[in-house]
């Protein structure tokens, strides 16, 4: 061995990775490529950032409202009543055509966004090794696989340096496969360890992934906090409205109504009792939002991201290339026992250059000790790999070089202490171990018993520039973060801590502390730690998933294949661009300038996107649930139906369907909404039982009321029969029910956008809510007013404007006051007292 490591050694070059095991292979020529490609032989991909345009189509249209709400449709023009089809489904095919249009657009910029993020795979073509789009393999292509590099297609293994791959993605079993040359790699699997050139045999429609159509980039649809509680309403007002629909036909039948009536207002209840629109504006906010967020060089992967960057609060984070640099230099060597720095450095020589494939600190300990000096040839070779913690090199001289984790490979305790030391300083502690003999290969290889320590390598790894504002940036936003890292845990405590995050001494555990735990004290564990070190994929993928059953909505920052398993448990899934292919397949975001700090601009605006729809649910509720105890109110006294298809489609479009585009487009500014139930779903109820009241005060005066004013007409000389008679007065009595349920949306949405009507100063703060609500209204109630005819109304008396006016006026008036009052302050303990 002192022969092998001698100081004076004769320099020879360091073999070529292609003679470990089998002779070079030049792979396809350029004329064989072009006859490839003119046969149509080439490996055809679709790039998706997101959803299909067939997929936008089907969900924005076909839906279980979209098909009710159609067919009553049909029925109307079939029954000739076409003018109020195209008034009851204007505002329905407005957001339609709105929503798909919006997602579009918003698919094509994501889609040539996703261009930068898109696989790049290595093929070798005329002995030369090149990088090119993953949709510019051809067949019969020799493709290079390296560690965290997915298989684009199917074929043999022609070269193998020890490689495991991971069919996780394809068949569920977790256990890394090994390949030997004639076995098949399939698309879709990855790289664990190792490294290997296979055929392309089987490509585009042809492989495996494809046919079984789970490639880990086809969209699946998973539902965020906000859109569960968003489905969960529309569930409870579709079976509300299943009861509705049945009192509807009995009272068609009992007051004798017509078909046509019995339809158009069916087509009013469907319209109230769904918030179709509502469902259709988040998709919409959050195409819009993928976009906004794009522009900071952030890129969607599934669209419904934009609200779960909202919800994260745990995000768990690698330490190596997020935050840190990823660029490892060697600080030192720290040779052990009669061990030289020169002997020292010889086998570090030999280990990172004789192997099949360098990481990144394999490629810092090759830069620092440039070509081994010593006749070696491997024969044999352990990968590294994160589950390991060590790799090794058996070569020709009967000697194994292991390297790794200090407390997988060294046995003395003192030794082990002064790792720890250095580690404590933020430092990348690597052993070199040497035993005789070559190791045992295989599947699980074994550590030798006998092993004996040479020294360490000391690896340094800078923070990024911005580590430490975006830290504290994402703190200020109440996301608490945690380290998972497959380093020493002393080396991630202290990065954690020069990054600013909080890390008591009881909150840092290592991989063995956690297999002791019992499943509680994990929970626990996992709930409570910081800093997690030493920590293998499963455990990353344990931990993760401990961290979501305890209620925590947690996201994941990585970029290595160790930070995959994680990333499917993870409610968030973000990869950095550099990172290995196979964590941005799986990503739900991709950063593709490989910067943490943009994280924090995304999460805001996240949040912006989520204040927006929140502010849209609220307007949408308030008016539905208006509308729905209006109709339910008339017809508790038993009078006409309260308000027609058309009326319908001027209250929605004027304060329901403008102010939320407004919204979502970022044209208005709206206050702050915390929680759902109680701001959104708590105040639409409450806000809509007083706009029903005005709404039901105003119908039944004015219906009753409204003879009185005709009588006193002195130009009336027609005797009105009593059929005209009731005409004229429900149709006074529905203009001025849905000029009163106008108003008293304006009203609410004046106060989401911070305007009180009761302070002018409010109007002047906000111009642009102001104004286009004022617009918004004014054209509502001359389209009413100019075409009464076309609008089954009849223009109000002075009496009918009085109430359109007071009553909105003083039923918004006492629900600000009730807001404020003690008892609903109070409220909620006093439902909970026994």
């Amino acid at each position: 061995m002192s022969e092998l490591i001698a100081a004076n050694s004769s320099e020879l070059p360091a073999p070529e990775i292609n003679e470990l095991v089998n002779e070079p292979v030049n792979g396809l020529s350029a004329s064989e490529v072009r006859d490839r490609q003119q046969r149509g032989d080439v490996n055809v991909v679709v790039l998706r950032s997101s959803r299909t345009y067939k997929e936008i189509f089907q969900e924005n249209v076909f839906t279980l409202f979209n098909v009710t709400f159609g067919i009553i449709l049909v029925l109307l023009i079939a029954l000739g009543q076409v003018t109020d089809a195209i008034f009851s489904g204007f505002s329905v095919f407005m957001n339609i055509l709105v929503g798909v249009a919006q997602e579009m657009q918003a698919k094509l910029t994501l889609d040539k966004l996703a261009l930068l993020s898109v696989q790049q795979v290595r093929v070798r073509r005329d002995g030369e090794t090149l990088a090119i789009a993953v949709g510019e393999v051809v067949r019969d292509d020799l493709i290079e696989l390296n560690p965290g590099d997915r298989a684009p297609v199917d074929g043999a293994v022609v070269m193998s340096q020890n490689v495991e791959m991971d069919e996780s993605l394809l068949t569920g079993e977790s256990d890394p496969v090994a390949k030997q040359i004639g076995d098949i790699v399939l698309s879709g699997s990855f790289c664990l360890s190792g490294s290997c050139v296979f055929r392309a045999d089987k490509i585009g429609n042809e492989s495996y992934a494809v046919k079984l159509s789970q490639s880990s980039r086809v969209y699946k649809r998973v539902f965020t906090p906000l859109q569960k509680k968003i489905d969960v309403l529309v569930e409870i007002f579709i079976l509300v409205l299943i009861v509705a629909a049945f009192l509807h036909i009995a009272s068609s039948l009992n007051s004798g109504r017509t078909m046509v009536d019995t339809i158009r207002y069916a087509s009013v209840i469907i319209n109230s009792f769904v918030p179709a629109g509502l469902v259709l504006s988040i998709s919409v906010a959050f195409a819009i939002g993928a976009v906004e967020i794009s522009k900071r060089r952030t890129l969607i992967q599934k669209i419904n991201a934009v609200d779960s960057m909202n919800s994260v609060r745990i995000l768990c984070t690698d330490k190596t290339g997020t935050l840190t640099q990823n660029k490892l230099t060697v600080k030192e060597i720290i040779p052990f026992g009669d061990t030289d720095g020169d002997s020292l450095r010889e086998l570090i020589a030999l280990y990172a250059n004789l192997m099949a494939t360098q990481n990144s600190s394999a490629k810092a300990m090759a830069a620092y000790t440039d070509k081994p000096r010593s006749p070696a040839l491997a024969i044999g070779e352990v990968p590294f790999s994160s589950s390991r913690k060590w790799g090794a090199i058996a070569i020709d001289l009967d000697v194994t070089i292991m390297v790794g984790a200090p407390e997988i490979l060294l046995t003395d305790d003192d030794l082990l202490e002064q790792s720890k030391q250095y580690a404590r300083q933020g430092l990348r502690a690597i052993a070199i171990v040497t035993s005789d003999g070559s190791i045992e290969l295989g599947k699980n290889p074994a550590l030798p018993t006998q092993r004996r320590a040479r020294g360490l390598v000391l690896l340094e790894d800078s923070l990024r520039p911005d580590a430490i504002a975006t830290i504290a940036s994402l703190q200020n936003q109440n996301i608490r973060i945690k380290v998972i890292s497959g380093d020493s845990v002393e080396t991630v405590t202290s990065i954690a801590r020069q990054a600013g995050i909080a890390v008591p001494d009881d909150a840092v555990f290592t991989q063995a502390t956690l297999e002791a735990m019992d499943q509680k004290t994990f929970s626990q564990a996992a709930a409570s730690g910081s800093v997690f070190g030493r920590i293998v994929p499963e455990m990353k993928r344990r931990l993760i998933s401990a961290m979501v059953k305890r209620g925590g909505y947690v996201g994941m920052v990585g970029d290595g294949v160790n930070d995959v398993p994680a990333f499917k448990e993870a409610q968030l899934a973000i990869a950095m661009n550099d990172g290995a292919q196979i964590s941005k397949d799986v990503a739900d975001i991709v950063l593709l300038d490989n910067n943490l700090a943009a994280l924090p601009q995304a999460f805001a605006a996240g949040d912006a996107i989520k204040q927006k729809i929140l502010s849209s649910a609220l307007i949408y509720l308030t008016k539905n649930i208006m509308v729905i105890l209006t109709i339910s109110f008339a017809g508790f006294v038993q009078l006409p139906f309260p308000i027609e298809p058309r009326q319908m489609t001027i209250l929605t479009m004027a304060v329901v369907a403008l102010p939320t585009v407004w919204i979502a487009f970022g044209w208005l500014k709206t206050k702050r909404i915390e929680n759902f139930l109680r701001d959104v779903l708590g105040y639409s109820c409450l806000a809509g039982l007083f706009g029903a009241i005005a709404m039901t005060i105003g119908y039944i005066f004015s219906y009753y009321l409204s003879g009185w004013a005709l009588l006193k007409i002195p130009y009336s000389s027609t005797m009105l029969n009593s059929e005209t008679f009731q005409d004229i007065a429900r149709g006074q009595a529905q203009c001025v029910s849905t000029l009163i349920g106008t108003l008293f949306c304006l009203f609410v949405f004046w106060s989401i956008t911070d305007i009180s009507i009761w302070k002018m100063r409010s109007f002047g703060k906000n111009t642009n809510a102001a104004i286009l609500g004022f617009v918004a209204i004014a054209l509502g109630i001359a389209m009413m007013l100019l075409f009464p005819n076309f609008f089954q109304i009849e223009v109000p008396d002075q009496f009918g404007w009085s109430m359109i006016i007071f009553l909105p006026t003083s039923s918004f008036y006492i629900l600000r006051m009730l807001q404020s009052s003690k008892l609903m302050r109070h409220l909620p303990r006093y439902l909970t007292q026994p």
